[in-house]
């Protein structure tokens, strides 16, 4: 049984018209390394707020892997059945079926939580 320590939210991080070429025309939140501050080997995201123009859909990708096709992209608390398990180094992306004309600008608000029974994460210098 897993045993959970809150990491807490991230900074409420807005899209910006797309700077990686993977969305062009399109808003883009990008969550890096720095903005997801993780320390641990292995984290959850466990919960995901969302806004963004009404009738919006967005992709969520880990890297440059899919990771989920969100077809409600405005008002929305993204609780996904299964978490999505992130490392120091991962970057998530989202990429809104969205013209940088369409207001409003999506934001989002990453939780984030760790398990202190897994081995990786226990003990100091195994991050993968």
């Amino acid at each position: 049984m897993p045993t959970y320590r809150d990491l807490g939210p991230t900074m409420t991080l807005n899209a910006v018209p797309d700077p990686t070429g993977n969305n062009p025309g399109n808003w883009t939140v990008i969550a890096g390394p720095q903005d997801l501050n993780c320390k641990v080997a292995l984290a959850e995201v466990y919960q995901i707020t969302v806004n963004g123009p009404v009738g919006t859909t967005f992709k969520l990708l880990r890297g440059t892997r899919m990771w989920n096709d969100v077809v409600q992209g405005w008002s929305n608390v993204y609780d996904p059945t299964n978490p999505l398990y992130i490392r120091p180094t991962d970057t998530l992306f989202f990429y809104w079926r969205a013209d940088t004309s369409r207001l409003p600008v999506p934001s989002v608000t990453i939780w984030m939580r760790y398990d202190i029974t897994l081995p990786e994460n226990r003990y100091p210098g195994t991050m993968q």
